[in-house]
């Protein structure tokens, strides 16, 4: 699956967003997240009987250092206990539907507008992944969900949708508005990102555009980032 976005790093933020989901021998999937705009790094558990995304805040249990840190946990230090890893940039939404979660990350970024006035900066997504998580005690399916599912994972998003981690992009730059309230007209993922409020966490899966919806929002918010900069250096 492909998809476009747009990201600001976090002003002065001294890395950049990071992703791992790792899927063990055991079949249980663990999504490793450590975000630009934070120090640690979170351990979010998918329930593998319900597709329920888990996560409890407690340092040392799902909270870490870092992502070595992390992964040597979930692992017992043995690596050799992940049947598979997959790097991404940006979590872009989750779903439980009947049989399967279905996780979509962001694995290639281009920086769009970098080094944006304050710090930042805006990033396209070039290549994203639907990761399928099986269940072990599915729900039956009718032919209708089974159908959505094909449709959603079968969605052409690369080079389709941006979005941004640390400020609200869905209005004229510079937005007054925080990042966790964006105008939902033009959230392409606001039900997709749900799982992630539900647990405590809505900044770690980000928020998306669609350029077909938001093509002049875009293109108004390139221009006046432009004119802001050229301000502030003037």
């Amino acid at each position: 699956m492909h998809f476009c976005s747009l990201v600001f790093t976090a002003v002065g933020g001294s890395r950049l967003t990071s992703v791992v989901v790792a899927t063990l021998d055991s079949g249980e999937v663990y999504i490793i997240a450590s975000l630009s705009s934070r120090t640690d790094t979170q351990v979010i558990y998918v329930d593998p009987t319900t597709g329920l995304l888990r996560f409890s805040g407690k340092l040392g249990f799902d909270v870490f250092k870092s992502e070595d840190e992390a992964l040597n946990y979930i692992t017992n230090g043995s690596r050799w206990l992940c049947r598979s890893t997959t790097n991404a940039k940006a979590i872009l939404g989750y779903a439980a539907l009947g049989s399967f979660g279905l996780l979509l990350v962001a694995t290639k970024l281009t920086a769009s507008i970098p080094n944006l006035p304050g710090g930042g900066s805006v990033y396209t997504v070039t290549e994203s992944q639907w990761i399928k998580i099986s269940l072990q005690n599915p729900q039956q399916q009718g032919k209708g969900e089974v159908k959505s599912v094909l449709e959603l994972t079968e969605l052409d998003i690369d080079g389709k949708h941006y979005f941004c981690e640390t400020r609200d992009i869905t209005r004229p730059f510079p937005s007054r508005m925080p990042l966790e309230n964006p105008d939902d007209e033009f959230v392409w993922n606001g039900w997709f990102s749900m799982p992630f409020k539900n647990i405590g966490l809505p900044e770690h899966c980000v928020t998306l555009l669609q350029v077909l919806l938001c093509a002049q929002c875009l293109i108004t918010n390139t221009y006046l980032i432009v004119k802001y900069f050229k301000s502030c250096h003037s």
